[in-house]
């Protein structure tokens, strides 16, 4: 899709979990994009304007635009998170192709923490638009309490039957029943068995997309079965 600037209006944040909001912006009409997206977002600032670029943490088939972030207390960060509901920003996208590829029925997600956002978006788009394709996703996280849109994930299974959502978490309480640390390749064998006839999309900081390539790599998986989204100075 064609890339556009344009003006728009904060409607409101939402907290998520400890440290992260989602800001929700009103999207107007000529505004278009594909699940798991990205734009650049511009705010004022008392000597001027800021830019960074987010991904959309919302569906194409949701009426606004959301971005979900770890505030950092970085200065755009501290400025976002104090705007007024109602400031005027600017949008230009959408730029990006962690999108689903037409004709890979079979899907796996691993992601860490923040890295969500883009898989949120696509799985909201799938059980919205009745996409029922084989989907796995890996979420690391550190606790429970740290999960971002852990109910909705949960609430997803109601839609996308053939979604299973995997937790592991590096400090898990004593009565978490499920993996604990990172995602291995041992957790990768267990959950799907052999690495063949899958499309992997891996999202998150650089070192965690790498470490996952090499893991993907070592299970056999070659580069153009990956799609890679590097959170770069979230």
């Amino acid at each position: 899709m064609k890339s556009m600037t344009f003006s728009t209006r904060l409607l409101e944040r939402i907290p998520r979990v400890q440290g992260v909001k989602t800001f929700r912006f009103e999207r107007i009409k000529k505004y278009e994009f594909t699940a798991g997206q990205w734009f650049v977002l511009t705010i004022p600032e008392d000597d001027g304007y800021l830019t960074k670029h987010f991904t959309h943490s919302s569906s194409p088939t949701e009426g606004y635009i959301e971005l979900t972030t770890r505030l950092t207390g970085s200065q755009f960060k501290n400025t976002l998170d104090a705007l007024p509901v109602g400031t005027e920003v600017e949008i230009e996208g959408p730029f990006g192709d962690f999108t689903l590829r037409e004709g890979a029925e079979r899907v796996v997600f691993l992601t860490g923490g923040i890295g969500i956002t883009p898989v949120r978006s696509i799985l909201r788009f799938m059980a919205d638009s009745g996409d029922h394709r084989d989907v796995t996703l890996f979420f690391g996280n550190k606790d429970r309490e740290s999960i971002v849109f852990r109910s909705e994930l949960e609430s997803f299974a109601t839609h996308l039957p053939d979604l299973k959502v995997v937790h592991v978490l590096s400090d898990a309480p004593p009565d978490w029943e499920g993996y604990s640390g990172y995602v291995t390749g041992e957790i990768l064998e267990a959950e799907l068995g052999d690495a063949g006839d899958r499309t992997y999309y891996v999202s998150g900081p650089p070192a965690m997309v790498s470490a996952m390539k090499d893991l993907l790599k070592a299970r056999g998986v070659g580069r153009r079965e990956m799609v890679l989204e590097n959170f770069e100075g979230y």
